[in-house]
């Protein structure tokens, strides 16, 4: 699923590639609930294809779990996910390069 990468003993990194479904989304919101850094970044540059109900569990779980610690930031997000990231008040950042899903990166 993922590859954690630590700059600082406080915080984590979960890099994601192909594609972002149900059963994703719900193997990083089991990861973010164990993770004991105090900040996640979820970086979704890898990313090839966000299904709908993918997001909408990742929303979910990520509306429960705001308060309970770690702050999570996401990268590599399309427009319409960050727009939804938004509304929760989870913090998006640019990604370091062009994401997979997007157009002119192919």
């Amino acid at each position: 699923m993922a590859a954690r990468t630590v700059s600082l003993p406080d915080r984590a990194r979960i890099h994601l590639s192909g594609v972002f479904d149900g059963s994703r989304a719900m193997q990083v919101a089991d990861y973010l609930r164990r993770e004991p850094a105090a900040e996640i970044v979820v970086d979704f540059s890898d990313v090839e294809r966000f299904e709908t109900f993918g997001v909408d569990v990742l929303l979910r779980e990520l509306a429960g779990l705001r308060g309970a610690g770690a702050a999570v930031r996401c990268c590599g997000v399309p427009p319409c996910v960050t727009a939804r990231l938004d509304e929760i008040r989870v913090a998006v950042s640019s990604p370091l390069r062009d994401p997979r899903w997007a157009p002119w990166a192919r």
